[in-house]
């Protein structure tokens, strides 16, 4: 490969159809150095192009194409490249780089997307973590207390809602199961808000219990909670007591 002097000061290549460089300008050799086949400079993603597009049977084209960053920190460069063949042996090609103004940018691009993305997978694990706090809370809010041998407390806290009611279900049921547990107490005294959701899937979850075997009792329903629950057609064996003390004297106190 030898080197030219071209009338203009612009990376020059004349290379044969299998894109191998037969002469380069000093330009070109400056700003990527020696090269023996021209597709070395170009991206992966620019080969593709440039093989459709080089060929004598087109005799002249003009593509934009990525070329190889000089250094390793920097993003592709982008350039216009000239193709124009002599025959169907050899062509010339000129390369006209963009505004490093544009390089600039398309750094600066580079560099927020790569922070987008670990900001990205930083919100998304901060997201993981505050729904599994959220289960665990819905969790706690219900927890299954054993008062007797065959007498449970369920103490719900705050609003019922349908995602508090999905948090509890599987545990709940599974607690229902314990052998001995004849009767289970559900005490709505520290309930805020009663979402219209929430309170069906709660009733699904009272029959699932009923049917399992043991007596569901509710405690402290306030009015406007007893009128959501007759509009959920609860099951008619379920007992209601006005507070827990009334429910403790009469299953616990012996």
């Amino acid at each position: 490969m030898k080197l030219v002097d071209r009338t203009f000061p612009l990376p020059y290549y004349k290379i044969n159809k299998k894109y191998q460089i037969q002469s380069c300008s000093k330009e070109a050799e400056d700003l990527f150095g020696p090269q023996e086949n021209l597709l070395d400079i170009f991206d992966e993603y620019s080969k593709p192009k440039v093989k459709n597009w080089v060929n004598p049977e087109v005799q002249k084209v003009s593509v934009e194409i990525h070329l190889k960053p000089i250094n390793e920190e920097d993003g592709p460069l982008t350039a216009d490249m000239y193709v124009s063949w002599e025959n169907d042996l050899y062509a010339e090609v000129m390369l006209m780089m963009k505004d490093s103004r544009l390089t600039k940018v398309t750094k600066t691009m580079n560099q927020l997307r790569a922070r987008l993305n670990d900001t990205n997978f930083e919100l998304l694990d901060e997201k993981e973590k505050l729904e599994e706090a959220i289960a665990q809370n819905n969790r706690l809010s219900a927890p299954f207390i054993d008062l007797t041998e065959d007498t449970a407390l369920v103490p719900l806290f705050g609003d019922i809602t349908s995602e508090k009611m999905y948090a509890i279900e599987e545990y709940l049921l599974q607690s229902s199961q314990r052998d001995g547990i004849d009767r289970i107490l559900f005490d709505f005294t520290a309930v805020r808000h009663v979402e219209r959701d929430g309170i069906q899937v709660f009733n699904n979850l009272m029959t699932s219990v009923f049917y399992m075997g043991p007596e569901v009792v509710l405690i402290g329903i306030r009015p406007e909670q007893a009128k959501q629950l007759s509009e959920m057609n609860m099951l008619a064996d379920i007992k209601y007591m006005n507070s827990l003390q009334q429910a403790i004297m009469k299953y616990c106190a012996k």
